[in-house]
């Protein structure tokens, strides 16, 4: 048996000439459902600290190869170890925002973050004062800027 031919008439669409549905006058926007605040919020904070998590990668990098290159401080110098240290740290803070479950990795980040600030500050301060210019302090009081922007971030992403 052949297949029938259907011929079909133009009848009238779903949507009007204005784009909406037939039945409503468009007022109902209202009624319709909206994201709650609070995940709004979260949002933000989490693209907050991805901001925050690049920034830490670029600082403890750009540090790093300013105290080995420039500055011919050597790879395993306290300073070189302190911004390895801040990638790594970088690192648990990307595997921790990836999923909402790892909460454990944004603690270790916070932790790890915090502390290579301190010792950062540190070391710029020895560095400075054992050299007796600002030049040298330099890289390690970037990344630890950038360690304690991001490791505080976390701290009060954890909070909420």
């Amino acid at each position: 048996m052949a297949p029938s031919r259907r011929t079909t008439t133009n009848t009238t669409s779903s949507k009007s000439a204005a784009g909406r549905p037939e039945g409503t006058d468009g007022s109902d926007y209202k009624y319709r459902m909206t994201v709650e605040s609070k995940y709004k919020r979260a949002a933000a904070a989490r693209e907050l600290l991805q901001r925050m998590l690049l920034m830490q990668v670029l600082a403890a990098f750009v540090g790093w190869l300013l105290h080995v290159v420039v500055l011919s401080g050597g790879v395993t110098s306290a300073c070189s170890v302190a911004n390895i240290v801040s990638l790594l740290s970088a690192i648990a803070g990307f595997a921790g925002r990836a999923r909402a479950g790892r909460r454990g990795m944004l603690r270790v980040h916070a932790y790890a973050s915090l502390s290579t600030a301190a010792v950062g500050v540190g070391l710029g301060v020895l560095s400075g004062w054992k050299d007796g210019s600002l030049v040298a302090a330099l890289p390690c009081l970037m990344s630890a800027l950038a360690n304690a922007a991001a490791g505080s971030t976390t701290v009060v992403l954890l909070s909420s």
